[in-house]
C-alpha cells in the first residue's frame, strides 16, 4: 500500500517533505538494513509498474532469499518488476537508474552469475557513510551511454526490460519478461566470470517512489520528481534542484585544490578496505592496500567542472615517507582523451606533477586512481588517496607546446588488459556457480541453484547465484595490523 511518508508542509505553493534517518518502512529483518534514503522506482516517471514477485521466498520467487550470507547475493529484498499496462510485461521499454552512481558492471553475467543475462551494476554513496549496489538484471539491451567506468545521473536510462539469461535474449528460466531488482549495502562485486554483487546486506528499498510493503501484485504509480525530497531523481540535476542534487566546485581560472574530503571526490569500492589517515596536504588523506587483481575493489576519482577551456597542470599530493605503492596510475580524462600517468608514490614527496593536459570547458573530465596496480597484496603495499591540484595555465585546448597534447610527470602508458582473475574469493572456498548437478562446484565451492525451463512464472526469476571466487617506511606496522581485514588474492 501507498502510505505518507512524514510530514508535509507547503510554503508558498512548495511542498517540502520531512525526511530523516532510515527510511525503510517493512522492518528489516536479521541481517537486513533500511535504506537511509527513499528509494526511486527504476522506472520512468508516469509509468504504472507491477510487483511480479516480492521479498523472501515466500514473496514470489523462492530465489529472493538471504540478508546476510558472505558468498552469495543477498537477495531476501529483490523486486521482480514488469510494466502493468504495456504489452508483453513492457519488453523493451526503458529501465532507469534510481540514484546517480558509478557503473561497476554493464554487460552480460557469465559463470555463475549466468542467470542475470544483460545487466547493470551500480555503485552508489547516500550519505551515511557505506557504500550501495544496485542491480537491475535479465535487460533485453544496455544503453550504449552505459559504460563500465563511467557515471550515470538519477533517471538516466541503463536499458531496456528484458527477458535475458544464460548468453540468450529470451531464457527458458521464465516466460515473463520483467526486471530482477535488488540493493545491496556494502558489497563485493566480483567472484566468478563477469561477476555480481555479493556479502554485504540486504536492503529494504523504502519508501520506492513512495510505496510500501512491496508484496506481489502491488501497482505502482511513478509519478514526477518533488524537489526537497532528499532524492535526486527524475531528471533533477544541480541546476534544478540544488538541495536534492549537490555539484562540486567549478575549477576558477585562478586554479583549485580538490581535497579527498570534497564534494568533487567519489570514493568507491568496499568499505572495510579503506582507511583514514591523519597525514596529508589538509592533515588527513584515504589509503588502501594495492594489489594485483583484474579487477580493482577500490577506486578513487577527483571530477573536473572547468569554468574555462585551457591548458592545465595536475599535480598529486603525496606525503612523504608515507605510501609505499611504486606503481600507482592515476589515468586523467582531459579534452585529447585519456592518459595513464604512474608514479612511485614510495618515492614522491609533497606535491608531485601528472602533467600538463588540454582541457575542455564544463565537466566529465577527472583523475581517477584504483588500488589494481599489478603489485602484489601480500607486499602490504600503501596506496594513498589524497588531494589533486589544477593551475589552469591560460588559452584553448592545443595551445599545449610540444607534439603531444599532453606532458606527463609520470610514465605514460597505453596499458593493455590484465589478465583474468581467478574467481576466487577469499581462501578460495567459493566456487564459481551454476553448474554442479549437486550444488558442489569441481573445486569444492557452493554453486547457485535456479529452477529449470517451465518454471512458474508466479516464481518470479531465477536469477539468484552463489560467486567464486613494501608499504611506507613506517605505515608498514599498521598495514600488517588490517592483514586480515583484507581479501586474500
Amino acid at each position: 500500500m501507498r502510505r505518507g511518508l512524514g510530514i508535509a508542509l507547503v510554503i508558498g505553493g512548495v511542498a517540502a517533505a520531512a525526511v530523516s534517518g532510515a527510511h525503510a518502512l517493512t522492518p528489516p529483518i536479521a541481517g537486513a538494513v533500511a535504506s537511509p534514503v527513499p528509494v526511486p522506482a527504476p522506472f520512468p516517471a508516469g509509468s504504472r509498474v507491477r510487483v511480479l514477485a516480492g521479498y523472501s521466498p515466500s514473496g514470489g520467487s523462492g530465489l529472493h532469499a538471504d540478508t546476510d550470507a558472505c558468498c552469495k547475493a543477498n537477495d531476501h529484498y529483490a523486486l521482480d518488476l514488469v510494466y502493468d499496462d504495456q504489452p508483453n510485461a513492457g519488453l523493451g521499454l526503458p529501465i532507469v537508474a534510481p540514484f546517480a552512481g558509478e557503473v561497476v558492471r554493464a554487460g552480460w553475467a557469465t559463470s555463475g552469475w549466468a542467470n542475470y543475462g544483460l545487466r547493470v551494476i551500480l555503485r552508489h554513496d547516500l550519505g551515511d557513510g557505506h557504500l550501495y549496489h544496485t542491480l537491475h538484471a535479465h535487460l533485453n539491451a544496455i544503453d550504449p551511454a552505459v559504460v563500465e567506468g563511467g557515471n550515470v545521473a538519477a533517471g538516466q536510462v541503463l536499458g531496456e526490460l528484458g527477458q535475458s539469461c544464460q548468453g540468450a535474449l529470451s531464457c527458458g528460466s521464465f516466460s515473463t519478461p520483467h526486471l530482477h531488482w535488488a540493493m545491496h549495502r556494502d558489497s563485493t562485486v566480483g567472484g566468478s566470470g563477469t561477476g555480481g554483487s555479493f556479502g554485504g546486506n540486504a536492503v529494504v528499498p523504502e519508501p520506492m517512489s513512495g510505496y510500501e510493503d512491496l508484496v506481489q501484485g502491488l501497482i505502482m504509480e511513478i509519478g514526477e520528481a518533488m524537489c526537497g525530497d532528499g532524492v535526486c531523481s527524475g531528471g533533477e540535476d544541480s541546476g534544478s534542484c540544488p538541495q536534492d542534487c549537490p555539484s562540486c566546485g567549478t575549477i576558477p581560472p585562478e586554479g583549485r585544490t580538490i581535497e579527498e574530503t570534497d564534494l568533487c571526490f567519489a570514493q568507491s569500492g568496499s568499505p572495510q578496505y579503506w582507511y583514514d589517515a591523519n597525514v596529508g596536504s589538509a592533515g588527513a588523506c584515504l589509503w588502501t592496500h594495492a594489489v594485483d587483481a583484474a579487477q580493482a575493489d577500490d577506486s578513487g576519482r577527483w571530477d573536473f567542472v572547468f569554468e574555462q577551456a585551457g591548458s592545465a597542470l595536475v599535480e598529486a599530493y603525496i606525503e612523504p615517507g608515507f605510501a609505499g605503492s611504486m606503481q600507482a596510475k592515476y589515468v586523467v580524462t582531459h579534452a585529447a582523451g585519456v592518459s595513464d600517468v604512474v608514479i612511485d608514490q614510495a618515492s614522491a614527496s609533497g606535491w608531485t606533477e601528472l602533467g600538463t593536459f588540454d582541457f575542455d570547458q564544463g565537466g566529465g573530465q577527472s583523475v581517477r586512481l584504483d588500488d589494481n596496480t599489478g603489485e602484489p597484496f601480500s607486499d602490504m603495499r600503501v596506496l594513498a588517496f589524497d588531494a589533486i591540484r589544477v593551475s589552469p595555465l591560460g588559452g584553448g585546448p592545443g595551445t599545449t607546446s610540444g607534439d603531444d597534447a599532453t606532458s606527463g610527470g609520470g610514465l605514460d602508458e597505453s596499458g593493455g588488459d590484465p589478465s583474468a582473475a581467478d574467481g576466487t574469493l577469499g581462501d578460495g572456498t567459493v566456487g564459481d556457480g551454476i553448474g554442479s548437478d549437486d550444488g558442489i562446484t569441481s573445486d569444492g565451492g557452493l554453486s547457485g541453484i535456479f529452477p529449470g525451463a517451465g518454471g512458474s512464472d508466479s516464481e518470479g526469476c531465477a536469477c539468484r547465484s552463489a560467486p567464486a571466487g613494501s608499504t611506507g617506511r613506517w605505515w608498514w606496522l599498521l598495514s600488517v595490523a588490517f592483514l586480515r581485514r583484507r581479501r586474500r588474492r
